[in-house]
């Protein structure tokens, strides 16, 4: 499993989990969990595989979660995690 800590403006704490390998057909779980600065609003979340984009979460939009279709790639979304 790989953590990426990052420092951003506007955007602390960003933390990001991913395994290194898969084997097909196993389940894994992504993780993304950070702190906004005061008064700033989160505008998305995007998750790839390659330059793939399979999950997207925009908090201004309606719905505010979106999955395209991937094959290989079956996902229930969960709306991102503030810490």
């Amino acid at each position: 499993m790989m953590t990426l800590k990052l420092g951003v403006r506007g955007l602390h704490n960003l933390e990001i989990n991913v395994p290194n390998a898969v084997l097909v057909g196993e389940t894994v779980t992504l993780e993304c969990s950070w702190q906004l600065e005061d008064e700033e609003a989160l505008y998305s979340v995007k998750w790839y595989r390659g330059r793939e984009e399979f999950y997207r979460y925009i908090p201004k939009e309606l719905p505010h979660t979106r999955v395209f279709p991937l094959p290989g790639i079956e996902v229930d979304p969960v709306p991102p995690n503030y810490i």
